[in-house]
């Protein structure tokens, strides 16, 4: 899937910047997505920034730059900036994955993407010793294990990272940002911002108050919370109100009337006995083996209730397990593996262990036990932090942001991760904003129509004031599958 031309998209861009000394070079380029089934054309470069801000001489990396063009011949002067999540995610990928929620945004507008320090294109920390544990993790079926290989894995490529990771944090992001919004001409951005991205997104608000028209987060989180200790009750709290909902519901009932004691049964069992399948890939056909246990079935669920699109999926998968059958739950395992494979390891520990361990306090560790989910994420990332340097943090980087910025904030009901009361939090501080929370729904609404149509309004009016947000009302969570064929009738 293409949008966009090359000849177009110059004297397009040629339009909308003023004169610059030394504009930066783009030149025609795909971006790709899915194993290049996804394509989009855009405009290319490569910035040159100080790995270290504060220090000169120190060496610098290349950030990867891409500009969609707007489809009107006379774009608007103010682009859409798209800041993708993880912490890990390629700006670049993200989008072009997804960009059809953006297209109504991007009819008037440049969509400018930066792949943020550390991902992507932008001298990524990527580790390969992560990824040779496979889609699933260590195969280790106990706790202890299983955490000692997680962090053993993450800490051997500390050695391997080409730049000092200190130096890849939301700090050094926004005003790698601010560098490449100057050396493209754009006087004023709209940032859109989803999941980790609603960070760098508001912190860029404090940076650069007079360089931001708007702002619109997706999956919020707030700027003083520490990131990690929340994330198993969250997600329990996701996965029992989807219990719930198939006991609400006749054809799912009357297909699984012990789903969750059978959910609870399978992890015991996959905690004593380990088991492997072979399945072919859902995209591929490949021949994929993948070893389930009960912190594969986990990490397995808590990607499928991020959204009500593949938690509908969850209930047959889980039934034919408990039966024996483990295909379909092996299958999703594929297909959401898929989803996170390209996340820049190193840059997500550069991250939550500069701006969010360091500030948990005292972790409830029985509260963690208790969820499906069990102590050991947090585990693994507590371990991991104990010996990852802690990189540049600026002093007000948790400290309550207070804007009159226009901002729109998007948070679905079900959110696993970041659960409407953080949008309701965040909102609180900003006096032009309106929080807008999808019924039923999860980790990201821009890829629901009816809110993609509300940020596109929300852009162009740049206020908040008089927006139909009527649609709301209508959005209902995706059926329920009650087999491997679909929902009932």
């Amino acid at each position: 899937m293409r949008r966009g031309g090359s000849t177009t998209a110059a004297v397009a861009l040629a339009a909308a910047w003023p004169a610059l000394a030394d504009p930066l070079p783009l030149a025609p380029c795909h971006l790709a997505a899915a194993e290049g089934r996804i394509e989009v054309d855009a405009q290319c470069g490569t910035l040159s920034v100080p790995l270290d801000w504060d220090e000169t001489g120190g060496g610098d990396i290349e950030l990867a730059v891409a500009v969609v063009p707007a489809l009107a011949e006379q774009p608007l002067p103010d682009p859409l900036v798209v800041l993708a999540g993880g912490p890990g995610q390629a700006a670049t990928e993200f989008y072009a994955s997804g960009h059809s929620a953006f297209d109504l945004v991007a009819r008037e507008r440049d969509v400018l993407l930066v792949d943020q320090r550390g991902t992507g294109g932008s001298a990524a920390l990527a580790c390969d010793n992560v990824d040779a544990l496979g889609p699933l993790g260590p195969s280790a079926p106990d706790e202890a294990g299983w955490v000692a290989a997680w962090v053993y894995a993450v800490l051997a490529c500390l050695t391997d990272l080409v730049h000092d990771p200190r130096f890849f944090t939301t700090s050094a992001a926004v005003r790698d940002l601010d560098a490449v919004r100057q050396r493209l001409g754009y006087q004023r951005l709209n940032l859109y911002g989803i999941s980790y991205g609603t960070r760098v997104a508001q912190h860029y608000l404090r940076r650069y108050p007079q360089r931001v028209r708007s702002v619109v987060l997706d999956g919020v989180l707030p700027p003083t919370l520490a990131l990690g200790p929340d994330v198993a009750p969250a997600s329990q709290a996701a996965l029992d109100a989807l219990l719930e909902r198939c006991r609400q519901d006749a054809a799912c009932e009357a297909a699984f009337p012990r789903l969750g004691g059978q959910f609870q049964a399978l992890l015991a069992r996959l905690t004593a006995a380990p088991v492997e399948v072979t399945v072919d890939h859902p995209l591929t056909g490949v021949a994929t083996t993948l070893a389930l246990n009960r912190h594969a079935v986990a990490g397995i669920t808590r990607l499928l209730v991020y959204s009500p699109l593949t938690a509908s999926l969850w209930p047959p998968a889980i039934a034919a397990a408990y039966d024996g059958d483990y295909v379909p739950l092996a299958t999703q395992a594929t297909a959401v593996a898929d989803a996170i494979g390209d996340l820049a390891v190193g840059l997500n520990y550069a991250v939550l262990c500069t701006e969010d361990v360091p500030f948990w306090g005292d972790v409830d560790w029985a509260a963690q036990a208790a969820t499906y989910m069990g102590a050991a994420f947090a585990a693994v990332t507590e371990g991991v932090c104990r010996e990852w340097p802690r990189g540049v943090l600026d002093d007000d980087l948790k400290a309550p942001l207070a804007s009159d910025k226009p901002a729109l904030l998007l948070s679905g009901e079900l959110d696993p991760v970041t659960p409407p009361r953080y949008g309701s939090a965040v909102a609180a501080d900003l006096a032009g904003a309106l929080h807008v929370v999808g019924p039923g729904q999860g980790h990201g609404m821009v890829v629901v129509p009816c809110a993609a149509r509300i940020m596109a309004d929300f852009v162009a009016a740049g206020s908040v004031a008089g927006l139909d947000v009527s649609c709301v009302e209508r959005i209902r969570p995706a059926p329920l599958f009650v087999s491997r064929l679909g929902p009932g009738p």
